[in-house]
């Protein structure tokens, strides 16, 4: 493998559905075809910062999902929570129904979901003899990171509406607040392999 170091931008043109960057002081031309930079493009704005407004949809989940379970009389609603024993990671809420059979769903915001994130939360998930399933729920998410959530693990994301699990077999609660509370329609479900 040839590794080149850019030190310098020098050009950028785009010509016949290429992308030419002339980097290095001209000494380095790189042509991308079309399929390349739009990748490229793609992961770029996966990656990107949060936006304001996707911050504060994060915030209105959180709160919403909150006063839903106590107005609803859930038999748990519990803020700042350990993930697993011993586990340095806190679910921001732990929820479980008043309903026979129902089950205590644990939830972490976060601002951009990570595949390492979501690795540790699905250990700690794996000791905790509390909590039954989890939910990561971001404003964005790393590419491939919405992929990573499993039967236990649920992952959301705000930007594109995205989750590891559809509507119909997400936690009740949770999507009677996107749906009814924030006006969501559906989610598009992205499945482990990374397809839609």
């Amino acid at each position: 493998m040839h590794e080149v170091r850019v030190e310098s931008l020098d050009r950028v043109e785009l010509m016949g559905g290429e992308l030419w960057l002339s980097v290095n002081s001209g000494s380095l031309n790189l042509i991308l075809p079309r399929e390349v930079w739009e990748e490229l493009l793609s992961g770029v704005s996966e990656a990107e910062e949060p936006r304001p407004e996707e911050l504060a949809e994060l915030d209105r989940i959180r709160q919403r999902l909150t006063d839903h379970a106590r107005e609803r009389s859930f038999a748990t609603v519990m803020e700042d929570v350990s993930c697993g024993e011993g586990a340095d990671l806190r679910y921001h809420l732990v929820l479980r129904p008043s309903e026979p059979f129902a089950v205590t769903t644990g939830y972490h915001f976060v601002p951009v979901i990570r595949r390492e994130l979501a690795e540790r939360v699905r250990r700690a998930l794996g000791e905790d003899r509390f909590v039954e399933q989890a939910y990561l729920i971001g404003a964005v998410a790393e590419q491939g990171a919405i992929a990573a959530g499993d039967e236990n693990l649920k992952t959301l994301c705000v930007r594109g509406r995205r989750s590891s699990t559809s509507r119909f077999e997400m936690a009740p609660e949770l999507w009677r607040v996107l749906s009814e509370g924030l006006g969501w329609s559906n989610v598009e479900t992205v499945l482990p392999d990374g397809r839609e």
